[in-house]
């Protein structure tokens, strides 16, 4: 019976991940606007590209839709009363289906929104501070920046607060996905092809600024 359990759970992270991967940014840029949105713009399969390359009514609905993704499975999994440590993994499972789409070559956003609903979820008050943040970053232009420095922000909270040892490892997680996200880049829509760039440099942009390195003799 208790590896019945198990195996129910294991099932239910695999299913969060599959409805994590639905790529709706891909979807509305082949279908909207006949682009394949991998390869122009920042690279990204997420909301802000589909803004940029596509249109301001389909990045809304790409939104809403990467939101529901998110919510909809968290308050599946507590309508089913599974575990906390099943719903962090599940929530997880999602962002890593959103940044790494089973359903694109493992190509997709960097996952932000679909972790700030996960967050609002699960660690709430933290992610009101976060909104705070991201708020800031977006007064200044600098949200990329914000967004990286959120993922850090998130974990140190939850220690402080005392959260639940199943929220922290949640916590823990986004910030794991979410820079290894940003590592990863968008090497498809690089500034300059071809050229030779220091790994150095080219690992701060990405971890920093979440963008392809610029050349400066551009």
């Amino acid at each position: 019976m208790v590896a019945f359990h198990y195996l129910g759970y294991a099932f239910a992270i695999i299913i969060a991940y599959i409805a994590g991967s639905l790529p709706f940014a891909y979807l509305a840029g082949k279908i909207v606007g006949g682009k394949d949105l991998r390869l122009i713009g920042s690279g990204n399969l997420g909301t802000s590209n589909v803004f940029h390359e596509v249109g301001k009514v389909a990045g809304v609905f790409v939104f809403f839709l990467d939101c529901a993704k998110m919510a909809f499975t968290i308050l599946f999994f507590r309508l089913l009363s599974l575990p906390m440590l099943v719903q962090s993994l599940g929530a997880l499972a999602v962002i890593a289906g959103h940044n790494w789409s089973i359903f694109t070559g493992f190509k997709g956003g960097r996952g932000m929104a679909v972790t700030l609903v996960g967050a609002l979820i699960i660690l709430p008050w933290e992610t009101i501070v976060i909104l705070g943040i991201l708020l800031y970053g977006v007064l200044t232009r600098t949200l990329a920046m914000y967004c990286g420095f959120s993922l850090l922000v998130w974990p140190v909270m939850a220690i402080l607060r005392g959260e639940p040892w199943q929220w922290i490892l949640f916590s823990l997680g986004i910030a794991l996905l979410g820079f290894a996200r940003r590592l990863q880049g968008s090497p498809d829509v690089a500034c300059v092809p071809g050229e030779f760039v220091p790994r150095r440099d080219l690992i701060k942009s990405r971890l920093v600024l979440d963008r392809e390195y610029v050349s400066h003799r551009e």
